[in-house]
């Protein structure tokens, strides 16, 4: 995958978590509402690969569901806000 496309997809995922605030997007949602506005789709494995990145850069973290243990859900850290000010 390209670096252009990597940036791309990453600052889209971050653009929709902020969207969301205060809420906590689940990933499901979140693959989808990214997808809506990348062309080609996003494969599978290029999402996980910027969730993980976003994750390990602290840009984004996720949420435990009170009521499914199973529902991963994602929200933007405040570096990730700073980060999309830039």
């Amino acid at each position: 995958m390209d670096r252009t496309r990597q940036q791309t997809i990453r600052r889209a995922i971050l653009e929709k978590l902020e969207r969301a605030e205060p809420y906590a997007l689940p990933e499901d949602s979140l693959q989808v509402e990214v997808n809506a506005g990348i062309r080609p789709p996003l494969a599978q494995a290029e999402f996980d690969d910027a969730l993980a990145w976003l994750q390990a850069q602290r840009l984004v973290a996720t949420l435990p569901d009170d009521l499914d243990p199973d529902l991963v859900k994602w929200l933007i850290t405040e570096s990730g806000k700073t980060l999309l000010r830039k």
